[in-house]
């Protein structure tokens, strides 16, 4: 893998210029350089294994693309029991409309904005690109003090888990897992939801288009907060899919005849849609009739979600009429089916001291028609594994309602809480408290994390997981707060010792 600059040159880019940890930024800029969408993340692998074989490190890759480095450690820490480290490589790739911007080959353009780094209207990848930075700079930075470590790079969590859930059991020798895929410094989780997707595929015959009879209009849903479907799940944003679907269903229950001719919207199943969009034909005489009923739906969205999503931007502009649209009887069983599928909280959890979703479902993506077929896929999330069952039967049911057939693709399990009084989670919190003069929060989350799968292939893992604060992340609006970097590093080198340490006495 070859960078377009020196890591010196990186270092002296102003967006990077005088950032501590250093090393930490080093890597970090040089992800940056190197392309990694889910499932294209061989070149930050061959990067991984390049710094690993600068310092004599071993490493080891299984048939997934899992690769861990084995670090030696420190002087007097030899004895101490091995750490695993974990990060993913992949990241999350969208982009603001009108951003020429080719993930499998372009280079993230970072900006700095007062104490955050951002990039230039695409996703930035901190989410993990930072957890990845800090475990390489764990290998690079002389004098830390800390036992045998493994630092664990897993391939294709944004997609699934599918790394983690296909990790060779014989690739780690580790006890205690600290995974760095957390996105607030304030809080130390111990446990995950686990989910699943569920791929809805509805026949949608079409019928050529009268031209001369015929008017067709382009609607437009875009400029929603989005965010991540785990942990903006219930937070009550606004879904694009639903409200374009809103735009269409609204005139047709009630009376306008219009029919669907391409629908999107979405673009990752982990993802809240920001943007969604859709073409529609109705005969010519009805057309006043559609705008001034999608006018008067179009006016209640707005006013409705005008505090929480200030950036909503809704449009219909008359375009050329397509040479075909689906049936009448397709574009209305397409309609009712995205009308009906759920979206957000389903169940809160009764125990939580907060409110705190158990049980959610994310209407994810609507793909352009293909193959006289539709593809819905729908994410769902649950620390209850009864819960998870119990959707995917409803999903199922309703897609047989409306002529679909539903696919339940593998899911994940969850991550079962580590014990608040556990000697891990009571030794990190500790340290958490020296670093920020404050308690911490701590809880498990009802996005996904790899630490369930991992326990999975490692019997008696204990694990923990933290990270810098971390916003909009899976949205072009994501950004990381620099001084939480850098006390995120002061815990994890801090936990690295003590832990170390403890284990030696």
């Amino acid at each position: 893998m070859v960078l377009d600059q020196t890591f010196d040159q990186l270092l002296a880019e102003p967006v990077y210029a005088g950032l501590q940890p250093s090393e930490l930024w080093l890597h970090f800029a040089a992800l940056n350089q190197i392309p990694r969408q889910s499932g294209n993340e061989g070149q930050a692998s061959w990067y991984v294994k390049g710094i690993a074989d600068s310092v004599g490190a071993a490493w080891e890759s299984d048939t997934v693309g899992n690769t861990v480095v084995r670090v030696n450690a420190a002087t007097g820490y030899e004895a101490a029991p091995a750490v695993c480290v974990q990060a993913h490589l992949d990241m999350v790739c969208d982009k603001d409309a009108g951003v020429r911007h080719d993930f499998l080959s372009d280079p993230t353009r970072p900006c700095r904005k007062g104490s955050s780094i951002y990039a230039s209207g695409t996703t930035l990848g901190a989410d993990n690109g930072i957890g990845v930075a800090a475990a390489l700079a764990l290998l690079t930075t002389p004098g830390l003090k800390h036992g045998p470590l493994e630092l664990l790079f897993t391939v294709d969590e944004e997609r699934g888990l599918v790394g983690a859930l296909g990790l060779s059991p014989s690739l780690l020798r580790s006890k205690t897992l600290i995974n760095l895929d957390s996105e607030d410094e304030g809080v130390l989780t111990i446990g995950s939801a686990g989910g699943q997707d569920t791929h809805i595929s509805l026949p949608i015959p079409t019928k050529a288009v009268n031209a001369d009879s015929h008017s067709a209009y382009a609607i437009s849903v875009s400029g929603l907060k989005g965010g991540h479907s785990g942990v903006e799940i219930g937070e009550g944003r606004a879904n694009a899919l639903q409200l374009l679907t809103a735009l269409i269903d609204g005139p047709r229950r009630v009376g306008v005849n219009l029919r669907v001719a391409s629908i999107s919207g979405g673009t990752a199943d982990n993802a809240i849609p920001h943007s969604a969009q859709a073409v529609v034909v109705t005969p010519t005489v009805s057309a006043a009739n559609f705008q001034e009923r999608v006018g008067i739906f179009e006016a209640g969205l707005e006013g409705f979600w005008r505090k929480k999503e200030p950036g909503l931007a809704i449009s219909v502009n008359e375009v050329g009429v397509p040479a075909e649209a689906l049936e009448s009887e397709s574009s209305d069983a397409l309609i009712s089916l995205l009308a009906t599928l759920p979206h957000g909280p389903l169940k809160m959890l009764s125990d939580s001291r907060d409110a705190q979703v158990e049980t959610s479902a994310n209407l994810a993506i609507v793909d352009k028609p293909y193959d006289q077929h539709v593809r819905v896929i729908v994410s769902t999330r649950s620390f209850d594994e009864d819960s998870l069952r119990d959707l995917e039967k409803k999903l199922s049911s309703i897609s047989t309602r409306f002529g679909a057939t539903a696919k339940t693709m593998s899911g994940y399990p969850a991550w079962k809480p580590e014990p608040l009084g556990s000697e891990l989670v009571s030794l990190t919190a500790k340290l958490y408290k020296g670093v920020y003069r404050h308690e911490p929060e701590i809880e498990a989350v009802h996005a996904g994390l790899e630490c369930g799968a991992i326990a999975a292939a490692v019997p008696d893992l204990r694990a923990i997981s933290f990270g810098p604060r971390i916003l909009g992340a899976h949205t072009t609006k994501e950004h990381v707060l620099i001084p939480t970097v850098l006390s995120t590093w002061q815990l994890l080198t801090r936990l690295l010792t003590q832990l170390a340490s403890a284990e030696q006495e």
